[in-house]
């Protein structure tokens, strides 16, 4: 009897990998560039959160339970998958697809000047960009980190 199905199927893909090339030379770049490495490690984390945050929107479900069914798919894909994983992503994305939205509308409510409304407009619109904020500050110490004790 031959080679199972997923083994053959693993090595053809090997064989005929196309990203493996271009996945070296970018590794080695960011060895030695590690600042871009960084960036790289930042439009990652951005680019996750957007995800979520437009995922989180399209769901067909009152706003908390799109944040439950968000939360706990992220929840659940950082204790089975990320615990293989360099980087966790997961988390984060979920917090940057709350963070991000509450952020939009108090930047749309400062710049519309709604914000400049009253002590208390202005206030709500600062507390709501307080998460984006934190979310900013986690993922560039932790990326800082990552890379740096890599």
């Amino acid at each position: 009897m031959g080679m199972p199905f997923d083994v053959v199927l693993h090595n053809c893909i090997e064989r005929n990998n196309v990203l493996q090339k271009p996945t070296t030379k970018i590794s080695s770049f960011f060895q030695e560039h590690p600042q871009f490495y960084k960036v790289a490690l930042l439009v990652n984390h951005v680019f996750r959160a957007l995800a979520m945050a437009a995922f989180c929107y399209i769901l067909p479900f009152a706003t908390p339970v799109s944040i439950a069914i968000c939360f706990t798919g992220s929840l659940f894909y950082r204790l089975t998958v990320e615990t293989n994983c360099a980087y966790k992503f997961a988390l984060p994305a979920f917090a940057g697809s709350i963070a991000i939205p509450l952020a939009m509308k108090a930047l749309a409510n400062i710049i519309t000047g709604m914000a400049l409304v009253s002590l208390g407009t202005f206030a709500a619109a600062v507390v709501s960009l307080l998460p984006l904020a934190a979310y900013v500050t986690y993922i560039a110490a932790t990326v800082n980190y990552d890379v740096n004790n890599r």
